[in-house]
């Protein structure tokens, strides 16, 4: 099963002065991505030293539930307002299990 789950580590830096609106839009991604059938995680960091850079690591059961989750409502809205509050695209990588503990 953890071989077509589809983990994906995204990092993005908010503009400056742009701080508070960027996490308003990034934790708003957070519940209702959760709440779609094929999302197994979907969480939030940002480092300890408050340096400002967010991180998004979330697992979805195989390719079919990311790509409609692409489609969801709030995806869209995700990404319609990100680039207004982002320095740069995020930094997205793809990954597969390797050693892997459900």
């Amino acid at each position: 099963m953890a071989d077509d789950q589809v983990f994906i580590f995204a990092s993005l830096k908010p503009r400056a002065g742009k701080e508070a609106g960027a996490e308003t839009l990034l934790r708003g991604m957070c519940a209702p991505s959760r709440a779609e059938e094929g999302c197994v995680f979907y969480n939030l960091y940002t480092p300890r030293d408050g340096s400002g850079t967010f991180h998004f690591f979330e697992c979805w059961r195989d390719q079919a539930a990311l790509d409609a989750h692409r489609e969801m409502p709030h995806y869209k809205n995700f990404r319609e307002n990100l680039g207004d509050l982002m320095d740069g695209p995020p930094e997205a990588h793809f990954l597969r299990a390797v050693e892997f503990e459900s």
